[in-house]
């Protein structure tokens, strides 16, 4: 009986097929959603928008699509179904996920937040997620560290507000915070530098969010003020990327690959003069590295060893991903490959994803969903910029020390040892090619990120929703020193390894409530509570002395030493949100949070906040009519408060062994301040947001003022104290700023489309006070070259550029001694510039033409300053262009200090010639930083992408439903004033706190540009 009902319910079913359409322009959708109501049965139309699908009379069919209405069809006796669909309103007013993975309309939003489609992600090709939003989004500056394989980027948004703090924003997947820190060394008692000589900055160490796969990405949402981010509590006090993630869908499985085959190339390199070779003041001495010999002789060899050090690099990326489900439970699985090939020889960056993520709807009011996500990255880098603590320089110095008139790529002696360019152990800096073949610098992360969720849905206007994530992962890095090194302290072979482990676990309970109470109001609720546990752990190792030079190991070390190191730290917070919406065209929103935070002391770690916006449609007062070029007008204005705690263990002062006098334990570097209270940041914002022409175009313009005061910082005391730094509250930093949006389609004609958007962003960052009797706070991990460091001073930028520089008369002229020669102090540290832009502005631009799409992004920064370190150290070694006119006579243009028998200094004229010297070159200019800071403005073409989908009817019963082609080419023009590699560098990586290690290039592997080769193929 069975079988027989089996066969007649299949015999009733038959083939409906059928085209699907917009009602806006008649062009077809592809990827809708058909299915039949109440199964899994599904299917989703091609690129010219036909589907196929087998269902039986009297079912109901089910269309679906993003920005369109649903629809449904009953199956009749026809056997196709053509469907139209109307766009969605509400999304077309744009839903944004904003706090704690909840949606609201663009509409009732009033503080600043942006969003970048996964597709505009993609047209990157950039496979750190943070480069990715380069250019994307309005405020938001991003600095990559360098050209090297797998090589981190920071972001800051607005500028930034804490002098000695992380101004990063806090990233979240789907609700859950994650952790997007970068290596650096460790400032636990004993540990860091001092003990395993790593720094932060002695390797091009990526950030955590480099571990994401793009391909899992559907959208990211910046939040970025306090008012948007007020939910999130604390850590989202320097702004919020909301990243949601890929879900399945109802219909039938759909199966995605991406691959794509890079090759990049160094950008630019510095020009060297080829007229002098090895040897001191005009004559050949094989005892010195430098440059300052006699002329290279007629038919003499000239080696070009920096060109001819730096190779292609070449990138490989594979990405599958297939997703699916039916009306109450859909899946989503995806896994990526990626391998890279650096410009440096012998470096590498390998990483790997594997997501599983689905929902399931058990009834109407009860839902399920989680996802998992297993990362894995390694890379294998060289030791770039000042090297190890207190050594003399990673590769890219070596290389700017090393005179043409030797080949450096001859490195090895016949039987395998170092060839050594000086007979001298310690006063021989390493060959690049032995420090990146025989000194690797590799890393290894292995993580995990989860979470899951469980929502009811008692009514119709309420929701609760309970959520707990996790992100874990343990770090581990390696530094080997081979034998034969120059390395300071080991010489004999030394090898210093660092695990770290990190746990963060986060519990969200939130319940949202909107319902209107009356025809014309309606009212919003949010209310939770979350919990939040980090915890780091961390050992660090060292072995010194090889006892088998061929052999690294720890266990073939002689001297082997240990320090174990924890950290935990507790947050919890209760938060609500009321909003009111009165005709659609008034919102009010009402915000506060309270945070408990266990790195501060009892009496100060309880601290609430909170925020208020107003936003007003004024178009729904305008006599509009249907034919009004202004479609929608809205004013919005919000003032918010958000603290900021510390990080752990900054209340008591922790010990450290003693390992000098009689053992014991003493004081550690660190004091700690039991007084200690959260930073507080206050913030206004107010705005316009425009729609013209059916939303065709649209402009929003914001300004923005905030202030923090109570400022946790570190400043530098007399080591009598029994401490180097003091852990204090004070100084006040103010932004303030302008941000505007241009978007819409310039031209929509039959097949072909133009769309453009541009994001034009200015801030201007003062130090409004610092502590007395302070007048300069520097940050030591931005303080790679001699002559310059990322200060602050009272009245300048948070971005402040510190440097030594000549002395000048009170009118301004550089003060020449009575020796003929610029003076300057030694170790005086003046304000320098600002390294932060004047301002910036970013235009992409996509053209749609049938199956082709082209699209480039232009960017533009106006002003800020960059410290050319590699210029100054090639003045050193003799090897610049700017050292072509030694032993020549000049007058440096000047006045000479003279004091009258009253004492009373006048000034006059410099008119002294003098010879320009060795010396001169090497104790005077290069040491200064006055010559080596230069304009950062650039016009870049950050990326330009070509894509074509070959028609469907190529394809014939090969089950593809589209085959996609393209190339793309990043950073192929660089117009810049700037005399080194490129001036969007940040030498001492993406983790240094404060203003950054923006605009500073020393020693770093170089800007690179390239092109990607890639296919996409669905079915």
């Amino acid at each position: 009986m069975s079988f027989l009902i089996v066969q007649s319910s299949f015999a009733q079913s038959k083939t409906i097929t059928g085209r699907v359409t917009s009602s806006d322009d008649g062009t077809a959708l592809p990827g809708v959603s058909v299915v039949v109501k109440g199964t899994a049965n599904g299917a989703s139309t091609d690129g010219d928008g036909k589907y196929t699908i087998q269902a039986a009379p009297g079912s109901v069919l089910v269309y679906t699509f993003i920005g369109m209405l649903s629809q449904e069809r009953t199956v009749g006796v026809d056997n196709t179904i053509d469907v139209v669909l109307k766009s969605d309103a509400k999304a077309l007013e744009e839903v944004v996920v904003t706090g704690f993975n909840i949606a609201q309309e663009q509409k009732s939003i009033n503080y600043a937040v942006q969003s970048v489609s996964g597709k505009a992600l993609e047209e990157t090709r950039q496979q750190n997620v943070v480069n990715a939003l380069q250019g994307k989004v309005a405020g938001v500056n991003i600095i990559s560290s360098g050209g090297g394989a797998g090589e981190g980027a920071s972001i800051v948004i607005r500028g930034g507000s804490s002098i000695d703090g992380d101004n990063q924003p806090l990233f979240v997947i789907d609700g859950i915070p994650v952790d997007n820190s970068s290596f650096q060394e460790s400032t636990a008692p004993g540990a860091g530098s001092g003990f395993n000589g790593l720094l932060g900055r002695s390797v091009g160490s990526s950030n955590r969010a480099g571990d994401l796969n793009p391909d899992d990405i559907a959208s990211i949402t910046v939040l970025k003020g306090p008012a948007a981010a007020a939910l999130y509590g604390l850590r989202a006090g320097n702004g919020a990327v909301i990243i949601t993630t890929k879900k399945g869908v109802a219909g039938q499985t759909s199966v995605s690959y991406n691959a794509m085959f890079s090759f990049d190339q160094v950008n630019r390199l510095p020009e060297v003069q080829s007229v002098y070779k090895q040897g001191t003041n005009g004559v050949y001495d094989p005892t010195t590295r430098r440059s300052w010999g006699p002329k290279f002789l007629e038919g003499e060899p000239v080696y070009d060893n920096i060109g001819e050090f730096f190779q292609t690099g070449f990138k490989m990326n594979h990405s599958l991903s297939v997703s699916g489900g039916s009306e109450k439970t859909n899946f989503y699985i995806s896994a990526n490959h990626l391998d890279q090939g650096g410009v440096v020889p012998e470096t590498e960056y390998e990483k790997n994803s594997v997501r599983v993520a689905g929902t399931s709807k058990f009834n109407d009011y009860l839902s399920f969903d989680g996802s998992a996500n297993y990362l894995q990255t390694s890379g294998k880098r060289a030791l770039q910029g000042p090297g190890l603590f207190g050594g003399t320089g990673g590769f890219l110095v070596s290389i700017f020390n090393w005179p043409l008139n030797d080949n450096m790529a001859d490195w090895q002696n016949p039987d395998g040892s170092r060839r050594r360019l000086l007979e001298s152990v310690t006063g021989d800096i390493d060959n690049p090619y032995f420090t990146v073949n025989k000194n690797p610098q590799t890393d290894r992360v292995e993580r995990m990120i989860g979470n899951v969720g469980v929502t009811i849905d008692p009514t119709d206007w309420l929701k609760i929703n309970y959520r707990l994530g996790s992100d874990v992962y343990t770090e581990r890095t390696e530094s080997v020193r081979s034998p034969g090194t120059s390395l300071i302290n080991n010489q004999q072979g030394g090898l210093a390894v660092t695990v770290n482990q990190f746990q963060q676990y986060t519990s969200n309970f939130v319940v949202t409530a909107d319902k209107d109470i009356t025809e014309k109001i309606g009212v919003g609720l949010v209310l939770g509570n979350t919990v939040e546990q980090t915890e780091t752990k961390g050992v660090d190792y060292l072995g010194l002395i090889f006892q088998n030079p061929d052999f690294v190991g720890l266990n073939n070390t002689t001297n082997r030493s240990v320090i174990q190191r924890n950290s935990l730290r507790r947050l919890i917070g209760a938060f609500g949100r009321v909003s009111f919406d009165y005709d659609n065209f008034l919102f009010l929103e009402l915000q506060g949070r309270n945070d408990w935070s266990s790195t501060l002391p009892v009496k100060n770690r309880s601290f609430a906040y909170g925020s208020a916006s107003l936003g007003y449609v004024f178009t729904e007062h305008l006599p509009l009519g249907s034919s009004s070029f202004l479609k929608f007008g809205k004013f919005n204005v919000s003032y918010a408060q958000v603290g900021k705690d510390s990080p752990p263990y900054r209340v008591s002062s922790p010990l450290t062994n003693n390992t000098f006098l009689g053992g014991g334990f003493r004081n550690n570097f660190f004091g700690g301040n039991p007084e200690l209270k959260p930073e507080t940041k206050a913030s206004f914002e107010t705005g316009l947001d425009f729609n013209f022409s059916k939303n065709n175009l649209r402009f929003n313009v914001t300004y923005y003022q905030d202030r923090t005061i109570d400022q946790i910082i570190a400043p530098r005391l007399s080591q009598a104290s029994g401490f180097i730094l003091q852990y204090i509250n004070g100084g006040t930093v103010e932004n303030r700023g302008v941000e505007a949006i241009l978007s819409g389609t310039a031209i929509q004609k039959g097949d072909f489309a133009w769309d453009v958007v541009a994001n034009f962003a200015r801030n201007r960052s003062e130090v409004i006070s610092i502590p007395f009797p302070l007048t300069e706070i520097y940050q030591s991990d931005s303080w790679i070259v001699p002559f310059a460091r990322g200060s602050v001073f009272q009245g300048s930028s948070l971005s402040a550029l510190g440097a030594m520089q000549y002395e000048r008369a009170p009118d301004g002229q550089m003060i020449i001694s009575s020796t003929g020669y610029p003076t300057f102090v030694d170790q005086k540290f003046t304000y320098a510039g600002d390294r932060a832009p004047d301002f910036t502005l970013q235009i992409t631009n996509t053209f749609n033409y049938k199956n082709m799409s082209l699209s480039f992004l232009a960017d533009i920064r106006k002003g800020g300053v960059v410290v050319n370190g590699n210029e100054a150290t090639l003045v050193s070694s003799g090897l610049s262009n700017r050292t072509l006119d030694r032993y020549k006579k000049a007058v440096f243009p000047g006045v000479v200090a003279v004091t009258g028998a009253d004492g009373k200094v006048t000034y006059v004229p410099n008119t002294r010639e003098v010879e320009l010297t060795e010396s001169y070159y090497r104790n005077i200019m290069s040491v200064v930083g006055s010559d080596f800071i230069e304009d950062a403005s650039w016009v870049r073409l950050r990326y330009v992408t070509f894509a074509y989908s070959l028609p469907t009817k190529l394809f014939g019963k090969i089950p593809f439903k589209n085959v996609e082609l393209n190339a793309t080419g990043r950073n192929l023009l660089l117009l810049t004033k700037y005399s080194g590699s490129d001036p969007e560098t940040a030498a001492a990586g993406s983790g240094v706190r404060g203003g950054g290690s923006g605009g500073f290039d020393y020693g770093s592997v170089p800007g690179t540009k390239g092109v990607d080769l890639g296919i996409k193929l669905s079915f």
